[in-house]
């Protein structure tokens, strides 16, 4: 009777902290998937509080609740810095990988993990259930798809956070191989149980599974060690302009000439956003000390628009910009080429212009939002720098209304 009243109250503690992790959570600004992250949570409690209501309580309702799992995550993006993602699924072979929390503004993934520290090690060991992924097997995996998925074109940190403690050779080994190890670091005293190391490898007298293949399009020589760095976060300093860049970057409403309600209500809402918020000298602020680069297409292109629909003032701007740009060939190779299917917001010269930037490992700077959305639902990430769209104004003022100035 004492140890089922042991249980309950050990159950009514779970339900509380998960509550209590839940309202945390919700006071988080806004990180894509926290909102997944705490439906979780309320899952969870709903089948404790059932168990709770008929009291036939087990103590392996206490050990095997997914709650252990789920706050260990809340507390470690609790503390993450600049977290963007919660719980994201990346495609991975024929199947997809979750990451727990890609933080540092995408430059780190951390998985969680929330297990006993010896039993980690044993199945490291090969002395888990059968088909069961040891902590080794789920690196190799974060760390080939990591590279699959680059962040300012270095693959994202692969960090394992363990909630519970990592003995010290299972640690040194997931180090070695190139995994950000987080947690407390437990001897291990009984060389019954603890993982040996030959020659920088793990010897267990059991024949390990061989080694996952790296996704096709992403396979290089690359070893594992060289996957991840701590100084991943270096500075780029070209900066490839797209079309609608440039269009922002000369036209007479960001220079000055905000002040009409046009025939086109585009244009109008346009000049409406540039009043409250003006691109060009964002524009300027993220120009500055950069090499600026612009592809022959976004060049021709925006060469046609400008004939065809800019003012002398635009005309002049234009040629003024360009003579600060240089022109580069088109790179139409790549994962964005390769990968990205045309259709709907994926034009073939965005696609183009995109693709270039990235093989001049530079920013791309656009206002194409419909584009970098449409690559992201297609499993690409690109390297941009994002602003308001404006379009060339100067001809159309002939035909808009001036406001007066207050």
């Amino acid at each position: 009777m004492e140890d089922r009243v042991e249980l309950l109250k050990c159950l009514e503690e779970k339900i509380y902290s998960g509550r209590a992790t839940i309202d945390r959570l919700k006071l988080v600004g806004k990180i894509d998937g926290v909102e997944k992250l705490i439906r979780k949570f309320q899952q969870e409690i709903r089948f404790l509080e059932k168990v709770q209501s008929t009291g036939n309580v087990k103590k392996e309702h206490l050990q095997s609740t997914n709650l252990i799992h789920l706050n260990a995550i809340g507390a470690r993006l609790f503390r993450a810095n600049e977290p963007t993602n919660v719980m994201k699924p990346f495609k991975y072979q024929k199947s997809r990988l979750e990451v727990d929390i890609v933080c540092d503004g995408g430059a780190s993934w951390v998985k969680v993990i929330a297990r006993n520290a010896k039993a980690l090690t044993l199945i490291s060991m090969g002395n888990g259930e059968y088909g069961q992924k040891s902590v080794l097997d789920q690196a190799n995996c974060y760390l080939q798809c990591a590279k699959c998925y680059p962040h300012l074109y270095r693959p994202p940190d692969v960090v394992f956070h363990f909630a519970y403690g990592i003995e010290v050779p299972l640690a040194a080994h997931l180090e070695r191989v190139g995994v950000v190890v987080e947690g407390d670091r437990i001897d291990c005293d009984d060389r019954s149980t603890s993982v040996q190391e030959t020659d920088g490898k793990f010897s267990t007298g059991i024949v390990q599974d061989p080694v996952e293949e790296p996704l096709d399009e992403c396979k290089d020589d690359s070893d594992l060690e060289t996957l991840n760095t701590s100084s991943l976060a270096k500075e780029i300093n070209i900066l490839n302009l797209d079309v609608s860049t440039l269009l922002a970057y000369v036209t007479n409403m960001t220079n000055g000439y905000d002040h009409f309600v046009y025939r086109e209500p585009l244009l109008t809402q346009q000049a409406e956003m540039e009043r409250k918020l003006p691109v060009k000298p964002i524009l300027e602020e993220l120009f500055g000390g950069k090499e600026l680069i612009v592809c022959q297409t976004a060049y021709e292109n925006f060469m046609n628009i400008i004939d065809v629909i800019g003012g002398p003032k635009e005309s002049a701007r234009a040629k003024e910009l360009l003579s600060r740009v240089r022109m580069v060939v088109d790179l139409p190779t790549g994962r964005i080429m390769e990968r990205l299917s045309l259709g709907g917001k994926i034009k073939d010269r965005s696609r183009l212009v995109f693709a270039t930037g990235e093989n001049m490992k530079s920013i791309t700077v656009s206002a194409n939002e419909g584009f970098v959305r449409a690559a992201r639902m297609q499993g690409i990430e690109c390297t941009v720098f994002l602003h308001e769209p404006r379009s060339l104004s100067e001809i159309k003022e002939g035909y808009a209304t001036k406001l007066s100035s207050s």
